[in-house]
């Protein structure tokens, strides 16, 4: 649907100038420059649409203001954050300049809200409308939620086969509820070869009213009662990925140690001495 055009675009002899998507790369590039290295990205939502596939615990932390005792967000991971600006305003515009007919991108994004409801305490019920920001929208035969993501040569393997993380399978399912849409188009690069792949994604009510839940969870959590973290350690006392790049680990985990295993890190559970 959209790779296929790009492909061909840029395999034709027949490149075209657009003053009006080159000046648009510029701006967005300096806008992602200044977001990603001169601000200190404290404007984000305490909870968005976007994080509502993560661990509520994790959820729950950031939405309470606690302070953060793990993962920290340090140099290298500003820049892959930056480099992935650089391949969503790549595709995308990649995708214009082939002829897609895709809107609501890049500066002009949709600012979409999702209605949660918040009964703690009970006396001060309302609804909160949980923000999100989707990549863009595609019009084709039928109208497509467009997400696009760059990824690691292994994850864009698990991609290829139709496979993509739990959390981005949520938060493209609660964007295409909010928005109505049945289903949901995702380009993804390979971080380390260049190749461009797509995916389709058809809306899973059952993912929606999971999503659903999980904001819910959050949202009626209070300081002293967190919801429960979702990962355990293996029977070799390692926790998943999810826990390691987790900001909060040193409070949720404070029995558990980063150590090395094999080429990478993993947070692995300290071995209690027995008493002599």
């Amino acid at each position: 649907m959209i790779v296929d055009r790009i492909n061909k675009y840029l395999s034709s002899k027949e490149l075209k100038i657009n003053d009006y998507i080159a000046d648009n790369i510029g701006t967005l590039a300096k806008w992602s420059f200044k977001r990603q290295f001169m601000e200190n990205g404290n404007s984000h939502s305490k909870i968005s649409m976007s994080a509502c596939g993560k661990c509520t615990r994790q959820l729950a932390y950031k939405y309470h203001d606690i302070p953060q005792n793990g993962k920290e967000l340090d140099s290298r991971a500003k820049i892959v954050f930056w480099q992935g600006d650089l391949v969503e305003t790549m595709i995308t515009e990649l995708a214009k300049l082939a002829g897609v007919n895709i809107m609501a991108t890049g500066l002009n994004q949709l600012s979409l809200t999702t209605p949660v409801e918040k009964t703690v305490p009970l006396a001060e019920s309302e609804t909160v409308e949980v923000p999100g920001h989707p990549d863009g929208i595609v019009l084709s035969d039928e109208t497509y939620l467009f997400e696009c993501k760059s990824m690691s040569s292994y994850a864009f393997r698990t991609f290829e086969k139709g496979e993509i993380d739990d959390s981005y399978r949520a938060q493209v399912n609660i964007y295409m509820d909010a928005l109505k849409l049945n289903a949901c188009v995702i380009v993804a690069m390979s971080k380390d070869s260049g190749v461009l792949g797509e995916l389709i994604v058809k809306k899973d009510f059952d993912i929606v009213q999971k999503c659903h839940d999980n904001l819910e969870t959050v949202l009626n959590s209070d300081r002293k009662k967190l919801p429960r973290g979702w990962y355990e350690p293996n029977d070799k006392g390692l926790y998943p990925w999810q826990c390691l790049y987790c900001s909060w680990h040193g409070l949720c985990k404070p029995n558990a140690e980063k150590v090395l295993v094999g080429k990478a890190y993993k947070l692995k559970e300290k071995v209690k001495k027995e008493a002599i």
